[in-house]
């Protein structure tokens, strides 16, 4: 038996609370490691050519400010 399926057995004995605790840490490990980020691929297009840009424009940082004080977050 491997650790995997003694974690399975374990994980099936919990009673439903703690099984779904499990479960959600379970999900945002597996969320964390996989490799699909959710973008399409055009949109993962577009960032390799926005990554590749050698001279990228970046926002002045008053803009930048403006925005998140628009969102009560600064």
């Amino acid at each position: 038996m491997t650790v995997l399926d003694k974690f399975v057995a374990f994980a099936e004995g919990l009673p439903a609370d703690r099984r779904r605790e499990v479960e959600e840490v379970l999900a945002a490990l597996m969320d964390r490691e996989s490799d699909d980020h959710g973008l399409t691929p055009e949109q993962l297009a577009e960032l390799d050519r926005r990554m590749a840009e050698p001279n990228p424009e970046y926002a002045d940082p008053s803009e930048v400010e403006a925005i998140f004080r628009r969102y009560n977050v600064a």
